[in-house]
Order: structure tokens, then sequence, then C-alpha cells
């Protein structure tokens, strides 16, 4: 998902030039084995977690939720899978995935491996200092929120992967006129809503933030909205393509959604205790951290960006969209799509305040892995099978 150029491309008539800072890759091997660093830490703890006694509680998380969903509705037929199989790429990665859950849980490590590093590499090559690069790499990644997610919940964390980096490509396409890093970013889009069913809201997300772009091609009418049109046309053809074989087959164009949906009163109680105790701050406060790095960087655009993340994703699980035992998936949305799209700092005082901001965003995150009960439940579980 990067650009493969040592040299910058030249400028289009009347475009923004890619930074000048922008800084060649390192060898392939080098990059897989700067991946492999990142993931074994994660791949180590699902290893560890799939030795862990499974509680209702935990038998809630994503990836079992997942697992049932798509056993119930691949063993019923394909007519029946066709209705209630959505969204299909992550139902049948985990009805046939090796070790069910356990093997979902090492995926999910070896991505957010993968995912750490394209995002601390491609910080690096827009020409952000090392101190800034290290600083946001271990707020995200030493998150554990971060881990909970991507072990417990396989197609919310693809598709949070798939949105971080297609806003690395958006970022590219509008400010750099880089077309490739369009139709990447169209792709990385269309891949989310078949893996995750928060995916559409993702695209609608990408869409909303166009206009808070810099954009390349000054003066060019209609150029913005040719560039949505790219990002999001992969993604309605999946949705067009559903909606026509839902309606053949069942009769009903929206019967996958349907199935999808819903609203309960566990959900609307853990919406209101959401709202009404320390976790409620401190999501707040994470929306405050995103919109002062926004300011600090001069992005006040890229506040939008921020509030239509915590206002999506809390809607989300309003409407059935992301499971009952989930939590982290606000905190590693924004911090990755803060971390996508942050511009080279200017001035040694803004830098390190943005540093101060990236590393307060470590304890914040630990505070509020403690406020929730699942992944408290899960940690327990953990040094439960560590001092055996």
């Amino acid at each position: 998902m990067t650009v493969t150029r040592s040299r910058p491309h030249p400028a289009l008539s009347g475009a923004v030039s890619v930074p000048a800072t922008l800084r060649p890759l390192p060898p392939v091997a080098v990059r897989w084995l700067l991946r492999a660093a990142f993931a074994l830490p994660y791949v180590v703890l699902a290893v560890v977690a799939s030795r862990i006694d499974t509680t209702p509680l935990l038998g809630l998380t994503g990836n079992q939720a997942t697992l049932d969903r798509a056993s119930a509705a691949l063993d019923g037929g394909v007519v029946q899978a066709i209705g209630q199989l959505y969204p299909l790429l992550s139902g049948v990665l985990l009805r046939f995935m090796p070790f069910g859950v356990d093997g979902a849980a090492v995926l999910g490590g070896v991505v957010a491996g993968v995912l750490l590093q394209l995002l601390a590499q491609d910080m690096l090559r827009r020409g952000l200092r090392k101190r800034e690069v290290v600083a946001f790499t271990i707020a995200l990644g030493a998150n554990p929120l971060y881990a909970f997610v991507a072990l417990n919940d396989l197609q919310a964390f693809l598709g949070i992967a798939l949105f971080a980096l297609a806003v690395v490509d958006m970022v590219r396409f509008f400010a750099w006129g880089d077309t490739q890093a369009g139709f990447r970013a169209g792709l990385a889009l269309m891949l989310s809503t078949l893996l995750d069913p928060m995916g559409f809201l993702y695209v609608a997300i990408a869409a909303l933030a166009a206009p808070v772009l810099d954009l390349a091609r000054h003066g060019q009418h209609g150029v913005r909205r040719a560039n949505v049109l790219v990002l999001v046309f992969p993604s309605a053809a999946v949705a067009l393509s559903t909606a026509a074989l839902d309606l053949m087959v069942l009769h009903d164009p929206f019967a996958a959604l349907r199935g999808t949906i819903s609203v309960s009163d566990q959900r609307i109680a853990g919406l209101q205790h959401l709202f009404t105790s320390a976790d409620g701050l401190l999501l707040v406060a994470m929306l405050v951290a995103g919109s002062t790095l926004a300011l600090l960087v001069r992005r006040p655009g890229a506040i939008a960006l921020v509030a239509a993340l915590f206002a999506g994703t809390i809607g989300g699980y309003a409407i059935g969209l992301v499971p009952v035992a989930a939590a982290g998936n606000v905190f590693v949305t924004m911090l990755s799509v803060a971390i996508a799209i942050l511009p080279p700092v200017e001035g040694r005082v803004t830098s390190t305040l943005v540093v101060v901001l990236a590393v307060l965003q470590v304890p914040l995150a630990w505070v509020a892995a403690f406020q929730r009960e699942v992944v408290v439940e899960w940690m327990h579980a953990l040094v439960a099978v560590l001092v055996r």
C-alpha cells in the first residue's frame, strides 16, 4: 500500500508535488523482517489465549459470534447462507479457518504486526520525525485495546486495517495526484465491505472526508467528485451485486442487511451505561485528543473526520454492526486513521506537543481497557494461563 518510487513524482499542472522528504523504501526482506518482528508479540499472545477457559462473556466476542453465524448459515444450505451470511468473506473465512477462533486470533496477530509496520513506514516516508513515528507506533502497538480487537474480532480488525490503509492512499490520491493510490484505496474500501459490517460506513466516511483533503489538481472543475467516484465505485458495485442476488434468490434486495441490523435492549443498556460512566468520558477524551491533534498540525477540517468516526462506530454498535462483547473499536479506528493522515509537523514546539499527545494515548488506552468488563476478563484469563 505504498508508493514504490524513490524520487518525487513530477508535479501535475496546478498540482501539489509529492513532498521532497519522501524517502525510498527499504529492501523487501527488511520490510518483512520488521513486520514479523512487530507481529511476533501478538502471535505469541494469541497462542497463549488459545489455552484460556471460555466464559459466557468471552463467548460473545467477535470471532466466536462470526463463527456461530457463519456455521448456522452455511450448514443450512446455499439459499439460507445468501440471506444470512453478511458480510460474506469474513463468515467464510472464520467458518473454514484452521483451528477456528484460535486460528483467527493468530491471523489477527499477524495482521496487527503488518499494519503497524505499514503505518510506521508511511509516516517515515511522509517526512515525520523519527521520534514522532516511534511515539505513535508505541501509542497504537502498546494499546491493550489494539491487541484485544486484533485477537478477538478478526472481521472488525480487518475492516479497520483496510480503512486505515485506504485513508493513506486517499491522501496520496487527492494531494499528490497518485491515480494508482486512488485505485488501491477504492479496492481496500471494497474489501472492507466484504469483511466487516461496518465497511459501508467506512466508505461513507471516506466520501465525506474528501472535502477536508488537500487537492492536487487545482482549478479543474469536478475533479474532487471524480476522485470520490473512484473511491466509492467498487463498494457501490458490491452493494448492487449483493442486492441483486438477494432479490433473485430471496425476493428481497435487503435480505442480508436485514439479517445483520438488530437493536436490542442489551445494546441500548450498554450505550446508556457508556455515556453515564467513566468509560464514556474516556471515549470523549479520545475525541478531544484527536481534535487537538488536528489543530496542532493545522488540519482543522480533520475534526469532522474524527467526529464522524466516533459517531459512526457508536452508531454501528447501536444497530448491531458491532458485536455485543466488543471493546476498543473506537480507540483503534480513530488512532489508526489519525496516524494515516498525520502530515509532517513544523516547528520543534509543535513536534514536542504532538509527541506528548501521542504518548498520552498509552495510559488513556490502559485506563479505558480496565473500564471494559470483557477486556478485564480476557486479561485475567491470560494471566491465569501464564501462572499455571
